[in-house]
């Protein structure tokens, strides 16, 4: 069989729906990762809550085992990133903290990176 090199896996999906990417499926997914160039997890999220209506912890799921998982096989390497790629925000401090309070051990380490991308608001209207 024949290596594949990966070096960024990115997942696309609206913000109301990104605790659906916190489940085991997706721990799966990544736990079969075996790429040594693999440095970029991408959450790219797409519409985003209003300045109305502020989203809180809970609205981003349980991510602990997969906040492990990155951790220990991944984080350990110097140039390893979590990248949250978003839309406009209304209320960036907030939606960063909670993005943080999801994935605390890359908190820790610095992995987190967040990036704002104007084709994602044209892309989800």
């Amino acid at each position: 069989m024949e290596n594949i090199t990966l070096r960024r896996l990115t997942f696309c999906v609206a913000f109301p729906r990104v605790s659906i990417l916190s489940s085991d499926l997706t721990f799966e997914a990544l736990s079969t990762i075996t790429s040594l160039v693999f440095c970029e997890f991408v959450l790219e999220l797409g519409k985003l809550p209003s300045l109305f209506s502020r989203p809180s912890s809970e609205h981003w799921g349980d991510w602990e085992e997969i906040d492990r998982l990155l951790e220990e096989r991944f984080a350990k390497r110097k140039n390893f990133r979590l990248i949250i790629k978003t839309g406009k925000l209304y209320d960036r401090e907030t939606f960063q903290a909670h993005a943080r309070e999801s994935f605390p051990l890359l908190a820790r380490r610095g992995c987190i990176r967040f990036e704002t991308s104007h084709s994602i608001d044209q892309y989800w209207r």
